[in-house]
């Protein structure tokens, strides 16, 4: 099978979404459950950011692997998906620490303030929250902002140049692809479909912030769907799966990689 990023349709977001809440709907209370345990623990490491971007982007990988698995089984249980998770974990932590390292250095190195400490990605007592407000609501607000921000900012993590692109870790993890021929193609997949990844961009920017202020306790249902959507629109752009068709494991297949 040659792997080439296709070109979609201007109005494919739609498409992904509806593909995307089904995969919610099929796997959704195991999934949801490990995802508000990692949220959980981003407000508990609300010191140290890195730990936060860390577990922020171990959530959202875990979640492609999880929604790979879900669209290759009528549904999911809570041993599939630590299954699922347990198989890809090398890939998903890796990734995760090295783009939460690389964009601390380039806080550090380029977007820092001047008199910042260069340790503040390692540890902060800014904006830290010691004591939760008595209204419920706004209690929420305090325990998931710091994961509704982190998942905003992982967007701009996901496409460091020459480290990440948005597609390279379900390239790597799926398909089992070598670090930078999956960042080479990613790239390719992005370039040939601009305006829809610039669309799907624009949610991670936007969702987290809309959530964190109108409906909090969603922060963790917020991971899993764009999770989700990432990973059906990887799955559109490089294997061309049509909507209701299930996708083959890479593992049982010969893959050779294409321009």
């Amino acid at each position: 099978m040659v792997i080439e990023p296709k070109l979609v349709e201007a109005g494919a977001i739609r498409r992904w979404s509806r593909q995307a809440l089904q995969l919610l709907r099929r796997g959704f209370s195991a999934w949801a459950a490990i995802t508000m345990l990692l949220c959980l623990w981003m407000f508990l490491g609300q010191r140290i950011p890195i730990l936060d971007s860390t577990l922020a982007l171990t959530a959202f990988f875990g979640g492609i692997v999880v929604a790979a698995r879900i669209d290759r089984a009528t549904g999911a249980t809570f041993s599939d998906v630590l299954a699922a998770l347990r198989e890809r974990w090398r890939p998903i932590i890796g990734f995760a620490v090295t783009i939460s390292c690389v964009g601390a250095l380039i806080w550090m190195l380029l977007l820092a303030r001047p008199g910042a400490p260069w340790w503040t990605p390692f540890y902060s007592d800014r904006h830290v929250i010691d004591v939760l407000s008595n209204d419920w609501f706004l209690a929420s607000r305090q325990i998931f902002v710091f994961a509704a921000y982190a998942l905003g900012l992982s967007y701009f993590g996901l496409n460091i140049p020459g480290v990440t692109s948005f597609f390279q870790f379900p390239l790597t993890a799926i398909l089992g692809l070598p670090w930078r021929e999956a960042q080479r193609l990613s790239a390719a997949g992005q370039i040939r479909n601009l305006a829809v990844m610039l669309g799907i961009g624009l949610l991670f920017v936007l969702l987290p912030v809309l959530i964190v202020l109108l409906l909090p306790p969603l922060v963790p249902l917020l991971y899993c769907y764009l999770a989700a959507l990432s990973y059906v629109a990887f799955r559109d752009i490089f294997l061309g799966i049509a909507e209701n068709q299930t996708a083959v494991p890479a593992s049982v297949r010969s893959i050779r990689v294409g321009s």
